[in-house]
């Protein structure tokens, strides 16, 4: 089954309540709920383009994919990418915890990162 989840990536952005960041961002009071419940089964361009344009991220991140227990799902398979770790640290709680001389390196990397883009 292909879900959007749209919760985990606004996790991972250290959003803990992403509702007003939807109602802010132009979508509906309704629709926000909808789309955090995982009540929907389509979503709008128009919302799609938003949540990424905020969250700074694809489509594809926003979907997650978990194949029905029936399905064969073998490596190669494209839908593959779409699973996703949900044991994933808590990395607001993993910065806080990094001893001040490493954030340094931490600084570089991102700054690479921003090179490469």
């Amino acid at each position: 089954m292909l879900i959007l989840n749209i919760q985990r990536v606004f996790s991972l952005r250290g959003v803990q309540n992403p509702y007003p960041h939807l109602v802010k961002i132009g979508i509906s009071r309704p629709t926000a709920w909808n789309l955090l419940s995982n009540r929907v089964s389509s979503i709008q361009n128009k919302h799609m383009e938003k949540i990424c344009a905020h969250l700074n991220c694809t489509p594809t991140d926003l979907y997650e994919w978990f194949p029905d227990k029936n399905t064969l799902e073998p490596d190669s398979h494209p839908l593959r990418s779409l699973r996703r770790d949900h044991t994933a640290p808590e990395y607001e709680k993993m910065l806080r915890e990094i001893p001040l001389d490493k954030i340094d390196r931490i600084k570089e990397a991102f700054a690479g990162l921003a090179d490469e883009s």
